[in-house]
């Protein structure tokens, strides 16, 4: 006697898969489903593309009205990353979240909210954390200490 098959379709699969959106679909998107949703794109990516995947795992869609996707983005490059890849991701969130509706669209931050600054060099680091605290230039100074 046979077990009956089951479906162990993985989500990579699923996104590979061009079952075509239904125009009648509408459920209602919510922020929590959305961000469900967008979690298991994006793991698709973890081993494959790690740049995309960095982009996806980082940036997360709010829900702008009922239909309208919005994400933001650091920089240019981001972008372009993501609009190679907007017709599938646009495509799977309208069939994982049944609504046919759906449209994604991209923003830059302006550099006075693109997040946390990331400093790299021990200069860009000193310097961060002098705008934090002060006192470190006085000591800096005062002790004649030398950035390497």
């Amino acid at each position: 006697m046979q077990a009956p098959a089951t479906s162990t379709k993985s989500v990579k699969e699923e996104v590979k898969e061009e079952i075509p959106v239904d125009m009648s679909w509408n459920d209602v998107v919510t922020q929590e489903k959305l961000d469900d949703s967008w979690r298991k794109y994006s793991k698709n990516y973890q081993n494959t593309n790690p740049r995309l995947y960095s982009i996806l795992d980082n940036h997360t869609p709010t829900l702008v009205g009922e239909k309208q996707l919005k994400i933001l983005l650091r920089n240019k490059t981001q972008e372009n990353e993501l609009l190679k890849e907007k017709s599938v991701i646009t495509g799977f969130l309208k069939r994982s979240l049944k609504n046919a509706h759906l449209t994604l669209d991209f923003e830059i931050a302006s550099s006075d909210n693109a997040g946390p600054k990331k400093a790299f060099t021990v200069a860009d680091k000193f310097k961060l954390m002098a705008e934090k605290n002060p006192a470190l230039m006085g000591f800096k100074k005062e002790f004649g200490l030398d950035l390497e």
